[in-house]
């Protein structure tokens, strides 16, 4: 999906603003690092998270539960140990969306360090690497 195609699914879901991010490769799509992602992750609290209980069934992760409202979207009610809380306080509004900042994706990515992260690891560091400048 493309950012066009996010963004659609985003509104769609009707989530109540200010308790949801969009976290995982998404915020990578937004900033234009990537064209398009496989899967749609979004960490979320409170009403958010109230109201995505009503799109799908709940489903108990070893972390965080999850509701799946459609094929490739996720909605988490935490984020495998990150305080979701400063994650979604902090995100960056692109579009309209809150994405959760790519600081905090890369550290989630460098904490897991799997081999389908080395890419995106190292688009963020360059990134961020040239804003810096």
């Amino acid at each position: 999906m493309d950012l066009a195609e996010v963004i659609a699914i985003v509104e769609s879901l009707g989530l109540p603003e200010g308790d949801y991010a969009l976290h995982g490769s998404a915020p990578l799509l937004a900033h234009g690092l990537v064209d398009e992602i496989s899967d749609l992750d979004i960490v979320s609290r409170g009403a958010a998270w109230e109201y995505a209980k009503t799109l799908a069934p709940l489903e108990h992760g070893q972390k965080d539960d999850v509701v799946r409202p459609s094929a490739g979207v996720e909605i988490f009610d935490g984020w495998l140990g990150d305080d979701a809380n400063s994650l979604i306080d902090e995100a960056a509004r692109i579009e309209g969306i809150p994405f959760v900042s790519l600081e905090a994706v890369l550290r989630f990515k460098r904490r897991l360090g799997r081999p389908k992260d080395e890419i995106h690891i190292r688009l963020i560091e360059e990134f961020l690497a040239r804003r810096a400048r």
